[in-house]
């Protein structure tokens, strides 16, 4: 028991200020004589736990967490006298039997803050600070009749010796950050009902060692931008049961050491200008004819070498009885031509529209065979325009290009939002795109808060009051400094 003569700050140096404070039995001998109770906190007062009064709820350590996930932790209601029976040992190991209508719970708490609760509602919390370890010996089943949420701040590692199955009710998402590795030592078998898309929006690479197959059951369809190569060691064989049709623009070649072309019903070698046949080639048909077509006298053919048979005779004929008339033949021809061009008959039409459609295929000669323009330009054979995403629309639409104006490649989350929008050039770029997609408050720019309607400046600046400071009304009209 202390007393005035006692040597106090000698006392408290040697044992403790806590301890030389609670030191001695007091006469009601209510005190301990340890020094360890009571505690400081409840000094000068009843030694009831805070707890078991209302007066100290005991929580569980709920920290960390994810900003995406709410855990939905309603705060615990006080206490209410006497139906919580708290016990808490000298270091702050809590635990506690709490009978409080409406907020009935058992709490195991350490002093750390970690431990398990059972609220009222039945809800079980558990809180480990530190680390926290599962021993299974035998086999463990978790049902959810809920929805659930697991967040890892950290690495996740799992590891399934056996199968690894998951039945999936609904849609099942899935988004990687980074990038997605998969390694497979046998086999992979995907079946999918319905409809399959997709995008990659870099490079795409695809190596087979075996054989590579596509069957499809209807129509395929492959556009390509750019070049399109298709290299095969080994042979090709393509067949179709209705009509192969190629078209290039520019050029189009086929060379091997033996090429067959052959129409069982119909054949067509058409061209401007070129060549066909070699020292050894034969040519088998019924008519030969020049530019202008199958014209006596005018088609514009050249023959070089000797006609035998009737073609003789008709050489000699013509050398000997016609000879004198070529000078009147030949204007004859040239007059009909100009006539015809100037009265806009069939034979002008058809040279200007020669002309016209010849000049938007090569620039070159505009008196190409009219059969060669017909088919060069409209027809099943025709030679087609192929564009594909003009403008880069399609690609910017994937790449998101034009939709956030390159602050952004994919559908932003806040996050990255709030993160883009510390760069004051993203914030005019995007600001407005945000804010139609209604992902953005319209008054983002906004610098006053609504409910305040005024900013402070950097230095406080004094004006006048509107309530009274103190107890008289007569210092309404003092200034003050906010």
């Amino acid at each position: 028991m202390t007393t005035k003569k006692d040597n106090y700050r000698e006392r408290v140096n040697k044992l403790g200020e806590g301890t030389e404070q609670t030191l001695g039995v007091s006469i009601d001998g209510m005190q301990d004589p340890t020094g360890e109770y009571p505690k400081r906190d409840y000094n000068f007062g009843t030694g009831i736990n805070k707890a078991a009064r209302g007066i100290k709820i005991n929580d569980l350590y709920l920290g960390g967490g994810d900003v995406g996930v709410s855990l939905g932790v309603q705060s615990q209601r006080p206490s209410e006298y006497p139906f919580n029976q708290v016990s808490e040992s000298l270091s702050g190991h809590v635990v506690e039997y709490d009978d409080t209508p409406g907020g009935e719970r058992v709490l195991i708490k350490h002093r750390k803050g970690a431990g398990v609760e059972m609220r009222a509602d039945g809800s079980v919390l558990i809180s480990a600070v530190n680390n926290k370890v599962e021993v299974t010996g035998g086999d463990q089943t978790v049902i959810v009749e809920g929805h659930g949420n697991l967040v890892y701040n950290g690495n996740l590692n799992l590891k399934v010796t056996g199968d690894y199955n998951i039945d999936v009710g609904g849609n099942y998402n899935v988004n990687v950050a980074g990038n997605l590795v998969e390694s497979i030592e046998h086999n992979l078998k995907t079946t999918v009902t319905g409809n399959t898309n997709l995008t990659t929006k870099g490079t795409r690479n695809l190596k087979t060692v075996g054989t590579n197959t596509h069957m499809m059951l209807s129509d395929n369809n492959q556009f390509v931008k750019g070049n399109h190569k298709h290299l095969v060691e080994g042979n090709i064989d393509q067949a179709s049961e209705g009509k192969i049709f190629v078209s290039g623009k520019e050029s189009y070649a086929v060379s091997s050491k033996n090429t067959n072309i052959t129409g069982a019903k119909f054949v067509s070698v058409l061209g401007q200008k070129g060549a066909i046949g070699g020292k050894k080639v034969d040519f088998t048909g019924n008519v030969f004819q020049g530019n202008e077509g199958a014209m006596a006298e005018s088609s514009g053919a050249i023959f070089h070498g000797t006609f035998k048979g009737i073609a003789d005779e008709a050489i000699r004929s013509y050398n000997a009885n016609v000879a004198g008339f070529a000078e009147v033949s030949d204007l004859t021809h040239g007059q009909s031509y100009a006539e015809a061009a100037t009265s806009g008959s069939a034979v002008g039409d058809t040279h200007t529209a020669a002309t016209k459609v010849q000049a938007v295929i090569t620039g070159e000669d505009p008196l190409t065979p009219l059969v060669v323009v017909g088919h060069a330009t409209s027809g099943s054979y025709a030679i087609k325009n192929v564009v594909v995403d003009a403008d880069d629309s399609l690609k910017n639409k994937i790449l998101l290009t034009d939709d956030y104006e390159n602050v952004f490649d994919k559908i932003p989350t806040t996050q990255e939002i709030r993160s883009a929008f510390r760069n004051k050039s993203s914030r005019d770029t995007v600001g407005g795109i945000l804010v139609s997609e209604e992902r953005l408050n319209p008054d983002y720019k906004a610098t006053t808060p609504p409910s305040i309607g005024r900013t402070a400046k950097k230095s406080p600046s004094s004006r006048f009051g509107f309530e009274p400071i103190g107890n008289a009304l007569e210092n309404r009209g003092k200034r003050f400094t906010p």
